[in-house]
Formats: structure tokens, C-alpha cells, sequence
């Protein structure tokens, strides 16, 4: 029994020279087809590893262009947007001003006939005369507005090159009211001199004359004098 142990222990030490030990980390392939497809995996490995990182830059760079594009085209966009703006009230404002030319070229033309027309019958028609005389005071009031309006923009320093295009156009519109306001007092005023001259229409005088601007123009300038000698 001791000799059949002691041939047991003879052969494990034995079997324990004779295999090789194992590794703790990992086995090394001994052959060379094992090396070369090992090699050939790790390459094909850095290779589309290489190719995912210029995909990723491709990407990031496409992304910045077209940040930067966007960027850009808001850029002109606002730009073309403030030109179209500024065009459109450049527009505006030639518009009005074109506009009140005109209604002051009608406004003096109108004026002429009205005159022509109307004066020949202020001695044959007092009350002819009579709107004649209204019209002249009510257009005198509008011119008179009219130059007060420059006055005041004048007296307030406001350039008006370098004025803002509100305050271009506020201008404009005013004076337009101011002119179509007188042209309504002439094509009114010429009116009842036709109804009164070719119609042979014959007002309330006293309630025409009672109603009327000049009649309140000429209470005024008495009560303005009395006050004044009065005064002194």
C-alpha cells in the first residue's frame, strides 16, 4: 500500500512537469494564421473606428456651416427687410407728398375761377358778395393755419431733412387737411353763388348771415377795438 502511494505522488509530480502551466491573463496563440487573423481584426477595427471619427467631423462641420448659413441669411433677411421698409415709407411719403401738390395746384386754380366767377356779382348781389366775402375770411383762416404749422415745426428745431419719416408725414397730412379744407370752403362757397346767380335761389339772409364765420370774424375785431380803446 505505502509503494502504490508512493507511485501515485511520482506521477502527479510526473503529469505536473510534463503539462505546461495556465496563464492567469490570456492564452498567446503559438501559431501564425492565429496571429494574422488577429492583426487583420485589429485593423479592420481602427479602420472603421478612423472612419466613424471623419463621419462625426464631416457632421459637425456640415452642422457649423449651416448654423453659420442660417445665421447669414437672417442677417440679409433683417437687412432687406429694413431696406423694403424704408422703401415702402419712402413711398409713402412721396405719395403724400405728391398728393398735397396737387390739391394745392387745384386749391390756387380753383381759387381764380372762383374769383372770376363771383366778383363780377358783388355789386349786383349783396349776398353774393356776402359768401364771397365768408369764403375769402374761412381760406384766410387755413393759409394762416398753414403758416403757423411751419412756424411751430421751425421754432421747434426740428431739421426737417433729418427729420423722422413720421414726423415727415405728419407734416404732409396736416398741411393736406388744411387745403382740402379750403378747397371745400371754394367749391361751397361757389355753389350757393350759382344757386343765387343762375337759379335765382334767395336764402334766408338774416339766418345766413347770423350763422356765418364773418359775421363772428367781425364781432372779433369790434370787440377786440372796444377792448383796446377802452384800455387806453
Amino acid at each position: 500500500m505505502k509503494d502504490f502511494n508512493i507511485r501515485i505522488g511520482l506521477l502527479c509530480i510526473t503529469l505536473s512537469i510534463l503539462l505546461p502551466a495556465k496563464s492567469h491573463a490570456y492564452v498567446i496563440p503559438k501559431d501564425l494564421p492565429t496571429i494574422e487573423a488577429l492583426i487583420a481584426l485589429h485593423k479592420a477595427v481602427k479602420k472603421d473606428e478612423d472612419q466613424a471619427l471623419k463621419r462625426v467631423a464631416t457632421s459637425f462641420g456640415e452642422q457649423s456651416l449651416v448654423a453659420k448659413g442660417a445665421i447669414k441669411f437672417n442677417d440679409v433677411r433683417t437687412t432687406l427687410d429694413t431696406k423694403l421698409g424704408n422703401a415702402h415709407s419712402y413711398l409713402v411719403l412721396a405719395g403724400a407728398i405728391s398728393s398735397t401738390a396737387n390739391s394745392l395746384y387745384q386749391l390756387v386754380k380753383e381759387y381764380k375761377d372762383f374769383t372770376s366767377n363771383t366778383f363780377k356779382y358783388v355789386s349786383k348781389k349783396p349776398f353774393v358778395g356776402w359768401y364771397y366775402a365768408d369764403a375769402n375770411v374761412a381760406i384766410s383762416r387755413e393759409i394762416s393755419h398753414c403758416y403757423k404749422l411751419y412756424a411751430s415745426v421751425a421754432a421747434s428745431g426740428i431739421n426737417l431733412m433729418k427729420a423722422s419719416m413720421d414726423e415727415k408725414l405728419n407734416l404732409v397730412m396736416t398741411l393736406k387737411t388744411s387745403i382740402d379744407r379750403a378747397r371745400y370752403i371754394i367749391d361751397n362757397a361757389n355753389l350757393y353763388c350759382f344757386l343765387i346767380t343762375d337759379c335765382g335761389w334767395k336764402p334766408d339772409y338774416i339766418w345766413e348771415i347770423l350763422n356765418s364765420n364773418v359775421k363772428d370774424e367781425i364781432a372779433n375785431k369790434v370787440i377786440n377795438k372796444w377792448n383796446q380803446g377802452y384800455a387806453g
